[in-house]
């Protein structure tokens, strides 16, 4: 059984969720209350795209332009809101997978989904898949949306140097968030969150 295989077969186990997801939180999630929404939440979804490159299994990250809601400049995966023209929440995944970095639906291979995860500050469950890829893309970031793309071994983020935190101000607070520092690019919320439930997964197959 290969990696993608063996990957395949967890994800249809019972998944860490937030047990996992909680461990990469920022403060602001301990103060949950302050963030609760009265408005039905919106829904979106993410692509988490994975590849085999040089004997090692890499992830696909995007730097998102500054001035585009709540998120802007910050770290993320390919991915964005529902359309009325998707079949599902996994073809919304890749078509905006498409739209920001040119991954076309030919060039994946579905693998398995991952929690869902309610995004507070901008009120959207944000649902992430996993694909793999064969071989390492060819990827150009959308002008509008995409500022730079982080490819770079899943590996890198057992190792401890690469973990650290920071502190940030909303709507007049301090909070601390933990967060990942790959190449100089951190990542962090909701992210991040996702993420440490894939290397909850992961830690089990490697």
């Amino acid at each position: 059984m290969n990696f993608i295989e063996k990957l395949r077969s967890e994800l249809k186990k019972p998944l860490p969720g937030e047990n996992s997801q909680f461990e990469m939180a920022s403060g602001n999630r301990i103060f949950y209350k302050e963030f609760e929404q009265t408005e039905p939440h919106r829904h979106g979804s993410v692509l988490i795209c994975l590849y085999l490159h040089d004997a090692k299994w890499s992830v696909v990250f995007i730097k998102r332009t500054v001035g585009h809601g709540p998120h802007s400049g910050q770290m993320a995966f390919p991915g964005g809101m529902v359309e009325e023209e998707d079949e599902d929440l996994y073809a919304t995944a890749v078509r905006e997978a498409e739209e920001e970095v040119g991954i076309k639906k030919d060039q994946v291979e579905f693998v398995g989904e991952l929690s869902p995860l309610h995004i507070p500050v901008s009120n959207i469950m944000v649902h992430p898949y996993i694909v793999s890829m064969k071989g390492k893309p060819i990827l150009v970031g959308s002008k509008d949306e995409v500022e730079e793309i982080l490819e770079t071994p899943i590996e890198v983020f057992f190792d401890t140097k690469n973990h650290s935190s920071f502190t940030f101000e909303y709507k007049e607070k301090t909070y601390t968030s933990p967060c990942f520092i790959i190449e100089g690019y951190k990542i962090w919320g909701a992210t991040a969150m996702i993420w440490n439930e894939f290397l909850s997964v992961y830690k089990n197959i490697k």
